[in-house]
């Protein structure tokens, strides 16, 4: 239910590609960016397999470069 009235409501203002769904993704990815650990996330997230949270995780540009950087590369 909470789907269709955020999907109504983005319609009425001209926004499309929005749920809940997007919403959880984008919340788990923002912390996974602000250097939260994994574990943390998953118990907020309330995923039991640790596999299915990095599944919903996106890599953004920048964590790659973070990455690289750290390692020397």
């Amino acid at each position: 239910m909470a789907d269709k009235i955020l999907r109504d409501a983005c319609k009425r203002i001209g926004v499309e590609g929005v749920s809940t769904h997007s919403f959880r993704r984008t919340a788990l990815t923002q912390m996974s960016s602000a250097g939260i650990p994994l574990r943390t996330i998953q118990e907020i997230s309330g995923y039991s397999d640790l596999g299915t949270l990095q599944h919903y995780l996106e890599v953004t540009p920048k964590q790659k470069q973070k990455a690289i950087s750290v390692i020397g590369f």
